[in-house]
């Protein structure tokens, strides 16, 4: 008993002690920034990548479920899902002079993927330059807003670091928020900013899940209960064929073929090669409550929402790169990785002949009880808990959390720990050319990133890193920020705070008219 005491005491003093004096402020930028998906009842584009589904719940979506919280959630829902949470926090300070990290609310990733008024897939991003004046405007601010020249500001971004942007979007991050850590579905091997983008952290979040604890739950999807459906599916896959790398569709065809001659034991269910693929699937997304072991190939990229569907719904994951786990520091340590999937190396399916099917029989059923044990302690950490309706989006200064610790209690803690954003002065120029080297060393050659080269990769390393260096020197690409701008005269106060939310509140003093207009101009220039 004391020994638990003393663990309790000590945690108190190491993690939750420390964010009770810490704070994060959300810029007030408006509407227009904050929500880039096409408003309920617009026409879609016929080939929108994006369903008016998902829309509601503040980013969950359509309740499909309600037992089990099961939702039309969109895999590119990271902002929406996680603002939501935010902004009811009881750590949000509508004052910056008590903020200790700051959030920027602007959906990059998302507005650099979709028209925002049809949800065609488009590479523009008209309303990257608003969001940089607006940034740009408080950063003259140097009391108030900019004490660590942007080193305290967070983006969140709903695509993974590699998908390309609009330009509006590149400039944001290379220029005035350069300095800004960013929170993606998908980060680079060093955890940094890849080449074109910013000079600092991009962290990994989990993709939103179809899982979601709400309100009116009966049963957690995750837990180990004999009243809940048994799992008599040996393996289940939920997915496409085709994605846009050989090496992944060739791992993906090798399982099928796999899964299909154990058409009793193994389920493929074989969807569109688009986000919307499980759009209206209510019954084959419930099939992963049934599942035992849930194969998770790499696509076009090493990572996949399907993942985070089959961990939070109980399912095993059976893994062909550890990186797509393996980069959700945050969330999932190297013990957890271990303890709730199975690693199958890609190799060993596309050239050894291993057959997946045999290794998960060969696993104890005492072995899979300790992994599907293991996801239920870590699975409520992983999914992104709705926000109730009747507590809405903060605007009246009301604060909620769920019934227990969740994925945005996880990020909370870390964009409230000072230790997250060091070196506070940044990185120079030589680290971050390291950091690029080390990430093109990785992708070039560790086994995880092997779905995403072709097979005729050069294994002339000396000559590569050669030129990186030549063509890198100066670090060109990246720009700086000029702080000339800044205004000695600034303002260090705020003024009025309204008292519903003292500790803090303040309306912003731009018009939003101002952005409207910048917006339109821009989209005239951009959008055709």
């Amino acid at each position: 008993m004391l020994n638990k005491l003393i663990y309790i005491t000590i945690l108190l003093i190491l993690y939750i002690i420390p964010i009770f004096s810490n704070y994060f402020y959300i810029y007030d930028w408006g509407n227009d920034l904050d929500d880039v998906w096409p408003p309920p009842g617009a026409a879609l584009h016929e080939h929108a990548g994006y369903n008016h589904d998902f829309y509601d719940n503040y980013g969950a979506g359509k309740l499909l479920n309600d037992t089990v919280g099961l939702f039309q959630t969109w895999q590119f829902s990271l902002y929406k899902v996680i603002m939501g949470r935010l902004r009811v926090s009881e750590y949000r300070t509508r004052d910056p002079k008590q903020a200790t990290a700051f959030i920027i609310p602007f959906d990059a990733g998302v507005h650099s993927y979709i028209d925002h008024k049809t949800g065609f897939p488009r590479l523009a991003s008209p309303h990257g330059w608003a969001a940089g004046d607006y940034l740009r405007s408080a950063s003259r601010n140097k009391k108030l807003y900019w004490r660590n020249n942007g080193h305290d500001h967070f983006a969140l971004f709903s695509i993974t670091a590699f998908q390309m942007v609009g330009i509006g979007v590149k400039v944001f991050f290379m220029q005035i928020c350069q300095n800004c850590s960013v929170i993606t579905i998908e980060t680079s091997p060093t955890f940094t900013a890849i080449k074109g983008r910013s000079r600092k952290y991009w962290f990994g979040a989990p993709y939103p899940s179809s899982y979601h604890w709400y309100e009116g739950i009966k049963e957690l999807p995750w837990e180990i209960n004999d009243n809940f459906p048994r799992r008599d599916i040996l393996a289940l896959f939920i997915g496409s064929l085709k994605t846009s790398q050989p090496n992944s569709n060739n791992l993906r065809k090798k399982l099928y073929n796999q899964c299909i001659v154990e058409n009793s034991n193994c389920q493929w269910h074989q969807t569109a090669h688009s986000c919307n693929g499980v759009v209206n699937a209510t019954n084959t997304m419930l099939l992963f409550r049934r599942a035992q072991y849930c194969p998770a190939p790499t696509g076009d990229s090493i990572t996949r929402k399907s993942i985070f569907d089959s961990l939070v719904a109980g399912c095993v994951p059976v893994l062909f790169s550890r990186a797509s786990l393996s980069q959700y520091s945050w969330h999932i340590s190297p013990k957890d990785l271990e303890e709730v999937s199975v690693y199958i190396p890609m190799k060993d399916i596309n050239d050894n002949g291993i057959n997946f099917i045999d290794v998960l029989n060969a696993i104890p059923k005492t072995e899979l009880l300790k992994k599907q044990q293991a996801i239920a302690k870590l699975a409520p950490t992983l999914q992104y808990s709705v926000v109730p309706k009747r507590i809405g989006n903060g605007s009246d200064c009301q604060t909620w959390r769920p019934p227990f610790r969740d994925a945005v209690d996880v990020i909370i803690e870390k964009i409230l720990d000072p230790k997250t954003v060091e070196p506070i002065d940044g990185f120079s120029d030589i680290q971050l050319l390291h950091q690029h080297e080390k990430q093109n060393e990785i992708m070039d050659n560790h086994e995880d990133y092997a779905a995403l080269r072709s097979s005729s990769t050069s294994n002339n390393e000396g000559e590569s890193k050669k030129k990186k260096k030549q063509e890198a020197k100066g670090m060109s690409t990246i720009s700086k920020i000029l702080y000339t701008d800044t205004d000695p005269n600034a303002p260090d106060s705020i003024g009025y705070i309204p008292p519903q939310c003292i500790k803090t509140d303040s309306k912003s003093t731009r018009n939003s008219t101002d952005v409207l207009n910048n917006i339109a101009m821009y989209e005239s220039r951009f959008i055709t």
